[in-house]
């Protein structure tokens, strides 16, 4: 089964604020090594995601290495259990904080589809904005249910 991570839209703005939000990380990191590191890992971790999928990711830990060769491991995702059917992305590192994103998954055939929402790192384990991702997130994956076309394209053209 190929998996497929989609960042989602705000349809609004067009803008798609996880990959934004990753990519402002690693325009930070220039400056700061732990955003650096943190940025890294978000980035190997989505490539374990889409290689191993979602059903195996949820059993197997996420092993790699620090920028100094130093072994990290971390189960890199897990069910938000009063927030069925989303899931959080997790990726931890120092002072940079906790990596959170919220996503759902969409299945088409053979293709398990993961759509990214919102992100946001925690300094907290309890986080406000954490909460709140979790709300927008909610809310797009039940808009989501009832107008998949506009999130993803049914028809296989390439088109939006």
């Amino acid at each position: 089964m190929e998996t497929v991570i989609e960042f989602v839209a705000d349809p609004t703005t067009g803008e798609q604020p996880v990959l934004e939000f990753i990519r402002q990380l690693a325009v930070e990191g220039r400056n700061d090594p732990d955003k650096m590191q943190l940025y890294k890992l978000i980035i190997r971790g989505l490539d374990f995601l889409k290689r191993y999928g979602l059903q195996e990711s949820f059993k197997k830990y996420f092993e790699t290495h620090s920028e100094d060769g130093k072994p990290y491991t971390i189960m890199l995702v897990k069910p938000l259990r009063n927030h069925v059917p989303l899931i959080e992305f997790r990726v931890n590192w120092k002072a940079a904080g906790a990596f959170r994103a919220v996503f759902f998954e969409h299945q088409i055939d053979d293709t398990r589809i993961l759509l990214f929402v919102q992100s946001v790192v925690k300094q907290t384990t309890h986080d406000l904005k954490f909460e709140r991702i979790v709300q927008e997130t909610e809310t797009v994956h039940s808009n989501f249910l009832l107008h998949p076309e506009q999130y993803i394209n049914l028809l296989g053209d390439g088109k939006p």
